[in-house]
């Protein structure tokens, strides 16, 4: 059992359910059809809320606590999760809800300083490598907040040398973004077009907010030192770091940490390594997994990772979900050989009965597992 955590969304009124509580839902119902069926549970992450809960579940470790600053800059307690020489930290906290209320406020004046804080005590408590799982986010600060706080400087300190102290402290240490997004920081389809819809937030603020930070993104850049690629053929433009996948995680911690040294990666796969999701896949006969919605999108998370690392092993995978809006013919080459959405549409003229979450999962991995185990 490897799922996400699937969470209310416009398609899913079902309550939270963190990708701990899947796996033991889907546990549930598996062994009502087939009790003499052996059942791994591997919760899966792709960086976004509940990241330190499942890898804890697969990885053992220590929580560490420590204070680190809100979005509004209080201080407030949060934890770290160390397992052996790595950390593994949750951004998600530190972000604050991007759906709040006052996400408009929270897009504007909100701060990422409390990601760096967390980094930062990591770090001093002796790690050598840490791994940060960066989802949506709510605040929108193209990371400064986060660099300042490594950096320790105060908010007069130019960006420019603020990123070099910041780099000077990530130097020693390996750092690894999880994360969760696609989206770059700027363009058509960055984290900046994407506040629009927000609670607050139309299409002008959204953009109003991009050029706000417009010259603090292009100063970070201008200050960034990029390692020439070899994969670049001779007079190829490298792109600039705000324009890469993945980089408006946090909007734009994922960004502002790969200028200071990180490592920017899609945080389901980043996952799928730490937890060495290929050997629990290697021992299975059959692997599930589980998200919010089976879309294109979905591909880029959990399911298309556990998919991938199915596919590499020959086992089998299949998915379930909420909401599905994937065709059998999308799934050609993924790795998932099914999909099923937790409830069956109702007959026409009538309306659905009300399911739990947990009920849903139960019922849909007793039948999925009446038609995938003798």
């Amino acid at each position: 059992m490897a799922p996400d955590r699937i969470g209310a969304g416009p398609d899913d009124t079902a309550a939270m359910a963190s990708a701990v509580d899947v796996a033991a839902h889907l546990a549930h119902g598996w062994t009502h059809a087939r009790p003499d069926d052996e059942i791994t549970a591997h919760p899966m992450t792709d960086g976004a809320a509940g990241f330190l809960e499942a890898l804890a579940a697969t990885l053992g470790g220590e929580h560490e606590a420590v204070l680190a600053r809100d979005p509004w800059g209080v201080e407030a307690p949060t934890t770290w999760l160390r397992v052996g020489h790595s950390a593994y930290v949750e951004a998600a906290t530190r972000l604050g809800d991007p759906q709040a209320p006052d996400a408009a406020r929270l897009a504007t004046e909100g701060s990422s300083a409390g990601v760096g804080d967390v980094l930062l005590a990591a770090i001093r408590a002796g790690v050598r490598r840490v791994v940060l799982g960066v989802g949506a986010g709510g605040t929108h600060d193209a990371g400064l907040g986060a660099l300042r706080a490594l950096a320790g400087a105060a908010p007069e300190v130019p960006a420019e040398a603020v990123l070099r102290t910041a780099s000077e402290v990530l130097r020693d240490v390996e750092v690894v973004v999880a994360a969760a997004t696609l989206e770059p920081l700027v363009g058509l389809s960055g984290a900046g077009a994407a506040l629009a819809g927000r609670p607050g937030i139309d299409a002008a603020a959204a953009q109003a907010r991009e050029l706000e930070l417009a010259g603090l993104v292009a100063t970070i850049e201008s200050a960034y030192r990029a390692r020439p690629s070899l994969l670049l053929g001779e007079g190829a433009k490298e792109v600039r770091a705000s324009r890469r996948p993945h980089t408006g995680a946090g909007g734009g911690v994922a960004f502002a940490l790969a200028c200071a040294g990180a490592r920017v990666l899609p945080g389901a796969d980043v996952v799928a390594v730490e937890t060495d999701l290929a050997a629990a896949v290697g021992r299975a006969d059959l692997v599930l997994t589980a998200g919010g919605v089976l879309d294109g999108g979905a591909l880029d998370g959990v399911p298309g990772a556990v998919g991938r690392v199915a596919l590499a092993a020959l086992v089998p995978a299949v998915a379930l979900a909420p909401t599905v809006r994937l065709s059998r013919r999308e799934l050609s080459g993924t790795g998932l050989e099914a999909i099923y959405p937790l409830t069956d549409p109702p007959a026409p003229g009538r309306a659905a009965p009300p399911v739990d979450l947990a009920t849903a999962l139960s019922r849909r991995a007793s039948r999925v597992a009446r038609t995938w185990s003798r």
